[in-house]
């Protein structure tokens, strides 16, 4: 476990280590640095929380939102092509 698990979102695990992972809502500033030290660099959304944009912007990463996921195919489709772009650029990402 990194010295900064315990910034880490809720949930946090490697779902395919050092490629994909996946959480809860980073809900602060404070967690998304812990994501950035992780490495990720595209984090996709799929939850009806609004993810701080300005905050994961300035630590370097890129968000792509798909609220709705959870209860649409075509969108869960579009959320999971988006993770599959992030890892042919051999980008980490995080999806929550």
């Amino acid at each position: 476990m990194t010295e900064n698990a315990q910034t880490l979102p809720r949930i946090f695990k490697w779902f395919k280590e050092g490629e994909v992972a996946a959480s809860g809502f980073p809900e602060s500033e404070e967690e998304l640095c812990a994501v950035a030290d992780q490495g990720i660099k595209h984090i996709v959304a799929v939850t009806r929380q609004k993810p701080d944009t300005e905050a994961i912007e300035r630590l370097g990463m890129t968000v792509e939102s798909f609220s709705g996921a959870t209860s649409d195919v075509a969108t869960l489709d579009f959320a999971i092509e988006s993770l599959h772009a992030a890892a042919l650029r051999d980008d980490k990402a995080l999806i929550h």
